[in-house]
């Protein structure tokens, strides 16, 4: 039996459906024992169904424990404590508010520390190269514990502090898409402790259902997406604006919730689009995979923000195109992976409405040739994105880090 402990920074997280779903299907797999651990409070009123499951199993780390475990590491390895203190200040002093967060996270790791040891851990997996991937790295560096890593957008894309440490010393690192095999190499993994592997999808529970766009009445458009600058909404609502009388037969609904929907309702009723876009709200999976089968478009309009915050490959275009339905994105880190022009789906230029206009207006004036292109669309997500092909790798890496020489080994020296 390998014990595995997956670690994110919340939980649950109505946007993080992807983690819930490969850590249920890895500890489905065959000697698989996984623990879950989080850092922060989360918050979120919607649960999906998948993460119910765990709602009761997840262990949040505690400031108070996590003091109180320091100070006890203070007392039984007090040049070790010392040194992964200095490490994370030395990482993260150049920006003194994340620095702070790295900080606490620190404390918030040795609270998890305790539980690893007590319940003989083997081996962590960090969700996202920030937060989670330092409380992995601390973890490891106190107990031995072996660790691997999913880096994803934003927590590589706007800054790489401390990022050749996290990813440096982890047994592995798991690229999402080719996209990142290529970025992640400048920051520490090398390409053998590089598994190339994506999100995963149950695909028994996406039928895929191909279906030509209305040549008349109204169309039935999605974009799932929480309310964020790089997400793109609002240059959604502005290419819908542009299009005039060629897009007035797109309904678009907008699932999510974010700190950018108040403005985007807003937005929406100065177009004069209030008639034409729904704004939904946060769902769960269950309402999402009823409207995927009936959806005729998704629209993802990711952009890149100024700070380089973008998408890393949005889990919405994976299960829009499992299911059949048509897809346009934009052209922003692995997206253009899953979404090839006119093989299968349409492409603009991100946080460009007009080009996503011309996109939009391409969609409709492809009558007849939808069913194609979903096909290509589903094969290409069997081939890259099954979630029992997923789970399998996952564990496969899992167990040979934690079975690898040293891997539970005395904790390693201070280094630098």
């Amino acid at each position: 039996m390998t014990r595995v402990a997956y670690l994110v920074s919340r939980f649950p997280l109505t946007t993080e459906t992807f983690v819930v779903r490969e850590l249920d299907r890895v500890a489905q797999q065959p000697d698989m024992d996984v623990e879950l651990l989080s850092l922060f409070p989360a918050g979120d009123q919607v649960v999906h169904e998948e993460a119910g499951r765990w709602v009761g199993r997840a262990r949040r780390a505690s400031l108070p424990r996590g003091a109180v475990a320091f100070a006890r590491e203070l007392v039984r390895a007090p040049r070790l404590a010392a040194w992964i203190v200095a490490r994370v200040v030395a990482d993260h002093i150049a920006e003194p508010r994340v620095l702070a967060k790295a900080l606490v996270t620190t404390l918030l790791a040795f609270d998890h520390a305790a539980t690893v040891r007590r319940r003989k851990v083997e081996h962590l997996h960090a969700h996202f190269a920030t937060y989670p991937a330092l409380a992995a790295w601390v973890i490891s560096a106190l107990t031995g514990s072996s660790y691997s890593v999913t880096p994803h957008a934003h927590d590589i894309f706007v800054s790489q502090r401390g990022l050749r440490t996290r990813l440096g010393d982890a047994a592995a690192v798991v690229a999402v898409s080719d996209y990142h095999w290529r970025f992640l190499q400048h920051f520490g993994a090398s390409p053998d402790r590089l598994l190339r592997r994506s999100y995963g999808l149950d695909l028994n529970r996406y039928a895929f259902v191909p279906r030509e766009l209305p040549a008349a009445g109204p169309v039935d458009v999605l974009c799932v997406s929480s309310f964020r600058d790089y997400k793109g909404q609002r240059v959604l609502l502005s290419a819908l604006a542009l299009g005039g009388p060629a897009l007035e037969r797109l309904r678009v609904e907008f699932v999510g919730a974010g700190p950018l929907l108040e403005s985007c309702r807003t937005q929406a009723a100065a177009l004069g689009l209030q008639d034409r876009c729904t704004f939904s709200g946060a769902r769960d999976q269950i309402y999402l995979r009823g409207r995927l089968a009936e959806a005729h478009l998704l629209v993802q309009p990711s952009l890149v923000q100024a700070d380089g915050d973008t998408e890393g490959l949005p889990n919405t275009l994976i299960e829009a195109a499992a299911c059949g339905v048509t897809m346009a994105g934009t052209r922003v880190a692995g997206v253009q992976e899953l979404v090839e022009e006119d093989v299968t789906g349409f492409l603009a230029d991100p946080a460009s409405a007009e080009d996503l206009c011309r996109a939009l207006v391409a969609v409709l004036d492809r009558q007849g040739s939808a069913a194609t292109m979903q096909l290509a669309a589903r094969d290409r997500v069997e081939a890259r994105h099954d979630l029992d092909a997923l789970a399998s790798a996952l564990a496969a890496m899992f167990r040979s880090a934690a079975q690898a020489p040293g891997a539970r080994s005395a904790r390693p020296a201070p280094r630098g």
